[in-house]
């Protein structure tokens, strides 16, 4: 099948540049676009100004790793809402000249240039009117990001990747049709996870394989790809061959599969009209899984009372599942009732319906197995559990790093897991320990709100620590409430100073206390701030 030719418009820091936006329309604090900003991620950095790039600020980086590049650096707060209501207004301003487009992600659209690029007169003209449209969609507004990448290429890889390094080269690309092989060839395996939903276990894979670039995959066998990888080693060779034969929607969605929602009175409310969105989406995702299948694409349609239409592609490589389709939807009506362009009456109608249909083919195997019985067992149970209580009634540990026990892992709900390229982190066996963290083995229970002790010496006066990290006596005995436990053994201190260069300094040190309670050895984490000494966490 010939790849589709196709335009992707791409912003390389969206969420910077809504959140300057919604500063400017007052739901939200101001930023200047001219200053350090970074927008914070599971305490990381997610995008950043080119400012803040100047000082040394890079996405990927941790929190402290950004402070201490650049001490002046301002915090934005990560809404993906946000960035997807202030999206809004670029996706109608582009869509005037393409009605139907995919937004695979707030700040990133995808559009088949066949006619379109008849009709304004070839890809380079198409390129400059799509950067135009895009800016005109700002309102002319300053943005912190860096402006927007417009890329044009045969299939979506392709076209992403010239996107990218559009914003790079300050002027749209278009890579000629004899010459997608030979463009996407020197790029490393690494964007296939970033720009094609690729597992990122996969692209570990293939560089521990020696296989850095695109061109080096591409120049294996198919056949050898395929017993590999199974129908994922197929894809994978499709990929980066420049044979992506995933298109932009263009065709009349099937009405088989679509859901719908009629309202008798008009809805105004956003709440109520997500309400009846997760309904249709559970409708359709229990429909697909039925079947075997799974939805990549999708088209969201709602009208008012008074004919205001609002219509929006959703694609999404992995596949979208009901939290993840509800997610999508919320964003759309979000963007607008609340935009600038809201409807002028209540919403009589809600549609989804699915355009990209395909058989969910699983997860390649391991050599050996990798996945049991149990397994499945749990995955029906917890999905079970989701469906009775609600999306975020079960949650996973999800690795993140820190010299704290309750910053080493957060807490992400199993519903969003996918969603928006959020992934459940396992901690990894080559990083380094923490830099002034606790030394093994980790204590196996957190309280997430620390219990009020004393410590007390021989005297029965309260152990305190110096600011040299020196303890004023040997800890003696422990007070648990009303109940004295003899200390039987001890280690430390160990000092913590954080943050010394703004207004959330910490200081405090930690020991490790080893007591008798009753009839039973405990094994204790305990932290002493400001003369004050807390339980942080058990061993067991």
């Amino acid at each position: 099948m010939t790849p589709p030719r196709c335009a992707v418009v791409w912003s390389p820091a969206w969420p910077l540049t809504a959140a300057v936006l919604s500063g400017r329309a007052g739901r939200g604090p101001q930023f200047d676009p001219h200053a350090p900003l970074a927008v914070l991620h599971a305490q990381r950095v997610v995008c950043c100004s080119p400012a803040a790039e100047r000082d040394g600020v890079r996405a990927g980086q941790r929190k402290r790793q950004a402070q201490g590049a650049c001490p002046h650096l301002v915090l934005v707060p990560h809404d993906p809402d946000r960035d997807a209501r202030c999206f809004e207004p670029v996706v109608r301003s582009v869509g005037s000249l393409v009605p139907l487009l995919d937004v695979e992600s707030p700040g990133c659209l995808l559009m088949a240039t066949r006619g379109p690029s008849r009709y304004v007169g070839g890809d380079d003209a198409l390129a400059q009117r799509l950067s135009q449209l895009a800016v005109h969609g700002l309102a002319d507004a300053a943005v912190a990001g860096g402006g927007f990448g417009i890329g044009i290429a045969d299939g979506r890889l392709a076209a992403t990747l010239a996107a990218r390094l559009a914003v790079q080269r300050g002027r749209p690309v278009v890579v000629p049709t004899e010459r997608t092989t030979e463009f996407l060839a020197p790029h490393p395996v690494s964007v296939l996870a970033a720009t094609a939903g690729c597992d990122p276990q996969l692209v570990d894979l293939l560089e521990r394989l020696g296989l850095a670039s695109l061109g080096d995959v591409a120049a294996l066998s198919p056949v050898h790809l395929f017993d590999r990888f199974g129908a994922l080693g197929e894809r994978l060779h499709r990929l980066v061959t420049g044979a992506d034969d995933t298109p932009p929607s263009a065709a009349a969605p099937p009405d088989d599969l679509s859901v719908e929602q009629i309202f008798d009175d008009p809805v105004p409310q956003l709440d109520m009209l997500v309400f009846a969105a997760k309904a249709l989406a559970d409708r359709l995702d229990g429909h697909l899984i039925d079947h075997g299948q799974v939805c990549t694409r999708v088209i969201v349609e709602s009208e008012s009372d008074h004919g205001d239409v609002s219509r929006r592609v959703w694609y999404r490589s992995e596949g979208l599942r009901a939290a993840a389709l509800v997610d999508r939807v919320r964003w759309q009506l979000d963007g607008w009732i609340n935009g600038d362009d809201p409807p002028s009456a209540g919403i009589v109608l809600l549609r989804i319906t699915p355009t990209d249909v395909r058989h969910d083919s699983g997860t390649q195997m391991g050599f050996w197995g990798e996945r049991s019985q149990a397994d499945d067992a749990a995955v029906k149970t917890i999905t079970r559990l989701i469906g009775l209580l609600g999306p975020r009634s079960v949650d996973v540990a999800s690795w993140r790093g820190g010299r704290d026990p309750h910053q080493v892992y957060e807490l992400v709900p199993v519903a969003e897991l996918g969603a928006d390229g959020r992934l459940a982190v396992e901690r990894p066996t080559d990083v380094p320990p923490w830099p002034g963290g606790l030394p093994a083995p980790s204590p196996s229970v957190v309280h997430a709100q620390p219990i009020a002790v004393s410590v007390l010496d021989q005297h029965d006066r309260v152990v305190s620590v110096s600011g040299r990290g020196v303890a004023s006596a040997a800890p003696c005995t422990l007070m648990l409430g009303d109940r004295r436990c003899p200390v039987v053994s001890w280690a430390g201190p160990w000092p913590v100073d954080e943050r010394w260069w703004d207004t959330r300094a910490r200081r405090a040190a930690r020991f490790q206390l080893l007591v008798r309670d009753v009839d039973e050895t405990r094994a204790y984490l305990a932290e002493v701030a400001a003369g004050r000494w807390w339980i942080t966490a058990e061993y067991q």
